[in-house]
């Protein structure tokens, strides 16, 4: 399978994240015990993400995914209960993009067990900001493709060069 896209899974590295702006911008005086709380309630204010938008995209995405011929027949062989795949990704996104803390479980040990190769991380990078383009605002689209991208890099030099 090729993907005309396949390259789009590294990284930038001149492309600062949302992330780290607010990091950078937050007042030193916070308390390190605060710094967190603080930093989540910026990332949900410039993004307008919420635990409802990431629901809705979250199902959004897999509606599209699910039906796709090169990434559908692999999500439903391995995913056998949705509610709880959507709960999961919920709390990995919110985890993630907003700093919730709620996702404990190994991403790169989930995926090892799958047949992956560097076109089902374009193809599910594609999907994936097809979505947000449909759910969120620029703001999060930025922030969250951000993400996705290290994520889909990461896993792809981990699992696609094995």
């Amino acid at each position: 399978m090729t993907h005309p896209t396949a390259s789009r899974i590294t990284m930038p590295e001149s492309q600062q994240s949302l992330f780290r702006q607010v990091l950078d911008a937050t007042p030193a005086e916070i308390a390190p015990e605060d710094r967190r709380s603080a930093l989540a309630e910026q990332l949900r204010t410039q993004t307008g993400l919420d635990e409802r938008a990431l629901d809705r995209l979250v199902r959004r995405f897999y509606a599209h995914a699910r039906l796709d011929p090169d990434l559908g027949p692999m999500f439903e062989a391995h995913v056998t209960d949705w509610e709880a795949h959507y709960a999961r990704m919920v709390d990995f996104w919110a985890s993630v993009g907003l700093l919730a803390g709620r996702y404990h479980r190994n991403a790169l040990q989930a995926h090892r067990p799958l047949p992956l190769h560097p076109a089902h991380f374009a193809r599910w990078l594609d999907l994936f900001d097809q979505t947000l383009q449909e759910e969120v605002s620029p703001a999060a689209r930025a922030h969250l493709m951000t993400i996705a991208q290290r994520i889909a890099a990461t896993l792809n030099s981990r699992l696609c060069s094995r």
